[in-house]
């Protein structure tokens, strides 16, 4: 999941200094349905942090929209 987050978010937000967050809606996790956030550096290719949520308000609010998954 943490990688197919990755490679095929549906929303990329601007972390604090070069950090990205990937954000992917899945319908089943474990935990029910969720959105998967990672936290990572593209720049050197590692993930610093990864966790399940069921609410991305606050995300939305604090961080600076970079790219959106157009609709199919």
């Amino acid at each position: 999941m943490i990688m197919e987050t990755v490679n095929e978010p549906d929303l990329i937000l601007r972390g604090h200094g070069k950090e990205l967050l990937a954000i992917k809606y899945y319908d089943s996790t474990p935990l029910g349905a969720k959105h998967m956030v990672v936290v990572y550096r593209e720049d050197k290719r590692l993930i610093i942090t990864a966790f399940l949520t069921s609410d991305t308000s606050k995300l939305l609010k604090k961080r600076q929209q970079l790219w959106q998954r157009q609709n199919r």
